[in-house]
């Protein structure tokens, strides 16, 4: 049926449900309370958006989680990033003193574990007047009731000519890491020495400086070093005993220091300076102080004669109390802290206290800044200066006290190590207690009535209220189609096609839960994922229909949540040319999507599971790895960048693989999705009376895949599908033949078989002669991980894993 615009009334909305209390309904004067012994689903009633996975914000969503202080607020943070780096530990890093995941923090399994939502998109503009956050891709703008940003900074001076062509610069912290291992892997020593210059002589700048030194001292030798400033001094703002302390290390070192240069330009000869001679220079490191993000001029928020946004005591942007900011992208008007981690970090105590009682309108604390704070340098190897008003040392004592103050912060944040927390991805929690009123009598909420929590109605009643249905879906861009005479903007009872004589009509449903907070993501990967069985059918997608499940919450609640989904379904669709006709909404505990996908076929292009023969390879398009990586997210156990590459992977529509496999006349074709590999690939199997041997060293894996199966980890929908294969086929694993319907398990390095696949790839099978050509077109595509994984053999119900 067409989307539903009006919802049938509930009856249930004026019904008290009594257990070992008292409860009289009425309209007298005194207030009568009623007790609900249950366990009650509380809607959602605020949206709390953090927009940067900065130090404060990290500390934001442990606190709030570890003081249950969510309740019916919901929260969403948003990083261009899903992994951020700690900037105490990177010059340690750069040294080899750490490895690169010590000092990385995982922002996925903190939200995971916190209950909140994690959207990795970049934030493009802030509206505080309308209360919106908008992106630099498609989707549409999150609205909020209260925001909070810590976005950092970024180095001061990158306009300087030729900076953002020939430097690296010093943030994002990942930006440069990834820089330096792509130099190391790309430079070819001629015997001359390696010049580097780092601009910048304060405290980044000096730390860099040593920890290039260490990494790159012996390995590229010899190696020039210049740490160039425009100040007089090094360190400016520490005591001059620590710049001399610093000085002599560097010195030892063999690092110039050049100050009193402010640079003019940098080009592939080298940087050049105002008044002095240039640098020559292969490797530029810009470490200079903090300058805004350009994301701060798009926010319509007072900003300093600097460009940062001015806070209040309370951290609140003035002029408006439901925004607020912290760490490097801040000023107060009244003081001007340096851009320090340190600040970030003991902002993120008051930041969090100060969310939670605005949102719960409760008086806010203000946050006084140390009068000094304690700087701990390293010198590149286990050796650092500490730095602290009037006093300075320095030996190897104080990089163990470094050392031990890093790993501590970086604890409370490993996955591992959180404490155990009542998992809720994006679902409203669940009350132990007698929940609070929330009036539904005559309206006498002043002067007495009914105290009892909203019952939340089944039936046509739990529908999503017309007002936000016609609201969301009136602002939907829809791919047309001239053979749809009745589709989704015609509000009528159900849709009506035209289906051209000379074509099949072929329908498909699929739909799944919620595996992630970024709604719009969500939308976008079910919609690729349900048009896959029209592909592996021969068929073009042509309309669907749509059923969504969405979380109790607030109107505003609903229909922020209703508009990144459709959002991403309908981005989708018009890349697909599949028209949305309608749908069915409701509420429910959590997320959910199902799709009805139609699709059109002529008669002799129809893909069948059918039509193996021996000596076929077996072509898989994608990686093999979702269910494991999913379930791993869910434990904590994935890092970000697996995941990343996950939904990256499940976006890749199998539309042109469809397209290459049929232009080259391949009959027997399927899609691997929830049954894993081994189930779908038995289905074609027995649908060719065949069986087959299979590579298990050449069947591709998406990144972390083979990690998480070696930690035990599996979806849940894997063993029943290794079950079914238990009972019904012969396998023949490594060098000696198993029956596994006896043995009852199946090699561990084999579980991948069975992992359950989200927008899986198309697997066909393919003639002998012409396998390395079809693989070349699908890699040529964009299928880069397409291979030949096995092959088709005669011995029927038989599976051989090589």
């Amino acid at each position: 049926m067409v989307f539903g615009r009006t919802a049938t009334p509930c009856i249930f909305h004026s019904l008290a449900v009594a257990g070992s209390g008292r409860a009289v309904a009425g309209s007298g004067r005194a207030r009568k309370k009623v007790e609900i012994n249950m366990n009650q689903t509380i809607p959602f009633t605020k949206d709390l958006v953090l927009v940067g996975g900065g130090h404060s914000h990290v500390q934001v969503i442990r606190m709030l989680a570890m003081k249950k202080a969510l309740g019916g607020i919901r929260v969403t943070l948003i990083s261009d990033e899903s992994t951020v780096c700690y900037s105490g530990m990177l010059p340690g890093c750069l040294a080899g003193l750490y490895r690169p995941d010590e000092m990385e923090m995982e922002l996925r399994p903190l939200c995971t574990w916190a209950g909140i939502r994690f959207v990795r998109a970049r934030v493009a503009g802030l509206d505080p007047a309308l209360q919106q956050v908008y992106f630099d891709d498609n989707r549409p703008p999150l609205a909020y009731d209260a925001l909070s940003i810590n976005i950092g900074s970024i180095p001061r001076g990158m306009d300087t000519p030729g900076v953002r062509k020939h430097a690296v610069p010093t943030r994002p912290l990942g930006l440069l890491l990834k820089r330096v291992h792509q130099f190391e892997e790309n430079y070819r020593t001629d015997g001359r020495p390696l010049r580097i210059v780092i601009a910048g002589g304060g405290a980044a700048g000096v730390e860099l400086a040593f920890a290039i030194h260490s990494r790159w001292g012996e390995r590229f030798a010899p190696v020039q070093i210049s740490l160039v400033d425009a100040q007089t001094n090094l360190l400016a703002g520490h005591r001059p005993r620590v710049a001399r302390i610093i000085g002599r290390y560097l010195e030892e070192k063999g690092i110039a220091c050049l100050t009193g240069l402010r640079v003019a330009g940098v080009d592939e000869t080298g940087v050049h300076f105002e008044g002095h001679p240039s640098l020559p220079c292969d490797f530029l490191l810009w470490a200079t102080g903090g300058a805004p993000p350009g994301l701060l001029k798009e926010t319509n928020l007072e900003t300093s004669d600097a460009g940062f946004i001015r806070v209040r005591p309370t951290l609140q942007a003035i002029g408006y109390d439901n925004v607020f900011a912290a760490g490097d992208c801040i000023e107060f008007p009244s003081r001007s802290l340096p851009k320090s981690g340190v600040y970030a970090v003991r902002e993120g105590p008051v930041l969090a206290r100060n969310l939670h009682a605005w949102l719960e309108h409760r008086s806010l604390v203000p946050y006084r800044p140390q009068s000094s704070a304690l700087a701990l340098l390293m010198t590149g190897t286990r050796n650092a200066v500490a730095s602290r008003r009037r006093a300075s040392f320095h030996g190897p004592w104080v990089w163990r006290l470094k050392d031990w103050i890093d790993r501590r912060w970086m604890r409370k944040f490993e996955p591992a190590l959180l404490p155990p927390m009542a998992p809720s991805g994006d679902a409203p929690p669940v009350r132990d207690t007698p929940p609070t009123r929330d009036t539904h009598s005559t309206g006498e909420e002043a002067d007495g009535g009914l105290e009892v929590s909203a019952m939340r109605c089944a039936g046509c009643g739990a529908k999503v209220g017309s007002t936000v249905l016609t609201g969301v879906l009136d602002e939907l861009e829809v791919f047309k189609r001239e053979d749809v005479r009745i589709g989704l903007h015609d509000a009528d009872d159900a849709a009506l096609l035209e289906i051209p004589s000379d074509r099949s009509l072929v329908q498909t449903v699929d739909g799944f839960r919620a595996f992630t907070g970024d709604l719009h993501l969500f939308g976008r990967i079910a919609l690729v994922h349900s048009a896959s069985d029209l592909y592996a059918m021969g068929a073009e997608p042509h309309s669907a229909l749509v059923t969504v499940t969405l979380p109790y919450a607030e109107k505003p609640l609903v229909a922020n949540d209703l508009r990144q989904l459709m959002g991403g379904i309908a981005e989708e669709a018009r890349r697909l040319g599949v028209t949305l006709l309608g749908g069915h909404t409701s509420e429910g505990s959590e997320t959910a999507v199902s799709v009805t996908m139609n699709g059109l076929t002529g008669n002799d292009t129809v893909f069948r599971k059918g039509g193996l023969r021996p000596g076929d390879g077996l072509i898989l398009t994608k990686p093999l790895g979702t269910g494991v990586i999913l379930a791993a997210d869910m434990h904590l156990k994935a890092r970000g960048s697996w995941v990343d590459e996950v939904f990256e992977g499940m976006l890749r529509s199998n539309a042109e693989a469809a397209r290459v496999l049929s232009q080259a006349g391949i009959p027997a074709v399927t899609d691997v999705t929830g049954f894993g590999l081994a189930g779908h690939l038995v289905e074609m199997l027995e649908a060719s009376d065949m069986g087959a041997e299979l590579e298990i060293d050449r069947i591709p894996l998406y990144a972390g895949a083979a990690d998480c199966v070696a930690a035990g980890v599996e979806s849940t929908l894997a063993p029943s599908n290794r079950e079914h294969l238990q009972k019904r086929w012969q396998v023949e694993s490594g060098r000696d033949a198993v029956n596994t319907a006896e043995s009852g398990v199946f090699d561990r390095r084999n579980a991948l078989l069975f992992d359950p696949q989200t927008s899986g790839g198309l697997l066909a099978g393919v003639p002998a002669a012409g396998i390395d050509e079809v693989v070349a077109k699908l890699r040529d595509a964009g299928y880069t991980q397409a291979a030949c994984i096995g092959r088709v053999t005669d011995r029927k119900r038989h599976l051989k894993v090589l």
